[in-house]
């Protein structure tokens, strides 16, 4: 197993080629970022596994991507003369899991490292005051990344979710969760309730379905995130089936700062591109072994993305809505604004908001305010306003 490419590595587990993408991804800008203006980074793994790695040294493992991208930044730092203490916290419940974390963890002697074998319900109080001994210079960022839906219920992370400063990536299965959303057992039901942190989501799934269904599972549970925890901006990314079209997981990240959304929202785009690439080579591997013929051409050209660009101009149409119905209202918009609700939206970035824009002033819709020298496309932080001229038709 040592010798697998980076490719062999997630052959059967592609999505979780997906998760490891956006973590890095989002890692690698965070940790640049906010090592830049802060002494330390705490980072907190609440089911930190291993799970299914196939690398002896574990390397396709959420710990040791996070432990790689720590050390980059770590070392930019230092070239800048900043140093850059790291800290890390990995909580793992299984026994078996934690005997190859601990194992891992062993050998580190470059970080201030801490793990602890047991589950999120009795170790909040020890990552609390693990963040706490990190000191008024630490920014802490917490990973939940369940093998269900269960051991991370609302009440339980509340603690962790009210932490300043903080972000927080979790991963809401998606799947699992469909599969026994209206389980008719009391204790399926109370489990649900508990992840949600109330009843109330039963109403709003009332008479979904599919899809539908299922983006507004996860936008209740983001909103509750957002609300319990205080932050500013929660959007989620879609991690699709490998083989077949269907949501496997959501990716939920909260932050209260624009530019950990902007982070998040990059990494998502990136991820996505190669997201289709690996469902591509698993759907040839499918069929390949289901008719023993090789194909003739490769899995990119043989790929039908009919699902993933139907899913992106849903998506795309939602974001353009609330951002035209925003719009309606004000009359006068923030470009920070509209920014806001375009990045809450799956699979609709930055890019998509400036090509609106652009088209509607091409078509007289809308003028901009606030640009300054040769800036001809509104920025963040810039204080550009978005002014309606006349009404965008529906």
């Amino acid at each position: 197993m040592g010798n697998l490419s980076e490719e062999d590595l997630y052959i059967g587990r592609e999505q979780t080629l997906v998760k490891h993408l956006i973590l890095r991804k989002y890692l690698e800008r965070f940790a640049h970022k906010v090592g830049s203006k802060w002494a330390c980074i705490t980072y907190i793994d609440c089911f930190a596994g291993p799970w299914n790695v196939q690398s002896s040294k574990l390397s396709d493992s959420s710990f040791s991507i996070a432990l790689e991208e720590l050390r980059k930044a770590r070392a930019t730092q230092l070239k800048r003369g900043h140093v850059l203490r790291l800290r890390c916290f990995f909580l793992e419940r299984d026994p078996g899991a934690y005997e190859q974390l601990q194992k891992f963890t062993a050998s580190i002697s470059d970080i201030d490292v801490k793990t602890l074998n047991g589950e999120l319900e009795g170790a909040v109080g020890e990552i609390l005051s693990f963040v706490r001994d990190g000191g008024s210079g630490s920014f802490p960022f917490v990973f939940i990344d369940p093998t269900g839906w269960t051991g991370f219920a609302m009440n339980t992370i509340e603690p962790i979710l009210k932490l300043h400063p903080v972000e927080v990536l979790i991963n809401f299965m998606t799947g699992h969760i469909r599969r026994f959303l209206d389980s008719p057992q009391k204790d399926t039901q109370d489990s649900f309730t508990a992840l949600f942190g109330s009843e109330t989501y039963r109403k709003g799934l009332e008479g979904l379905t599919g899809v539908d269904r299922d983006e507004e599972a996860v936008r209740l549970y983001s909103e509750n995130v957002k609300r319990v925890g205080g932050f500013d901006f929660v959007s989620s990314a879609i991690v699709l089936h490998p083989e077949i079209n269907r949501t496997h997981f959501h990716l939920i990240c909260a932050t209260r700062h624009p530019e950990g959304m902007a982070v998040f929202k990059e990494s998502e785009k990136m991820a996505m591109q190669a997201m289709e690439s690996a469902r591509a080579a698993a759907r040839q591997r499918r069929r390949i072994d289901r008719s023993a013929n090789r194909e003739l051409f490769s899995a990119g050209v043989m790929n039908d993305s009919d699902y993933y660009d139907s899913l992106r101009q849903r998506f795309i149409e939602i974001g353009l809505a609330k951002v035209e119905a925003e719009l309606a209202e004000k009359g006068r918009v923030p470009h920070d604004i509209l920014w806001q609700i375009t990045t809450s939206v799956p699979m609709v970035w930055e890019s998509d908001l400036k090509d609106w824009i652009r088209d509607w002033i091409s078509a007289g819709k809308v003028r901009l305010q606030g640009l300054v020298g040769r800036q001809r496309v509104p920025q963040r932080g810039k204080n550009v306003l978005v002014i309606l001229q006349k009404p965008i038709p529906k």
